[in-house]
């Protein structure tokens, strides 16, 4: 944020927040909608290709409890984005071409860009 509010000579002292800095840019933040492209677009690419990680990602897990409350798994996120059951997005990732659209749709869906 340093570098917009260099480029518009704004001064620490004045309090401007970080929204209203990205407003006058004509900006918006990025990075999360990034990070779950990317997410999406590794689980595409292991979901398509017979590996060990997919054995991993995909294969059965012993029932073991932990202490604590439960802890949000990746698949989770996964399923959470694409807002379908696991079966289908790996259905949807079998096809590369339709599954970056699809990844591409929700991105945009999600943060309105």
């Amino acid at each position: 944020m340093w570098f917009y509010r260099r480029a518009l000579k704004i001064s620490y002292v004045e309090h401007v927040s970080n929204e209203e800095v990205l407003s006058r840019m004509s900006q918006s933040r990025k990075l999360l909608s990034r990070v779950k492209s990317r997410k999406l677009k590794y689980f595409g690419h292991v979901a398509r290709h017979p590996s060990m990680d997919k054995d991993i990602m995909l294969g059965p897990m012993p029932e073991t409890r932990r202490q604590g409350g439960q802890r949000r798994q990746w698949l989770d996120d996964i399923t959470h984005l694409a807002e379908l059951e696991l079966p289908r997005v790996v259905h949807l990732a079998g096809d590369k071409r339709e599954f970056r659209s699809f990844v591409h749709s929700i991105v945009q869906a999600q943060h309105g860009v």
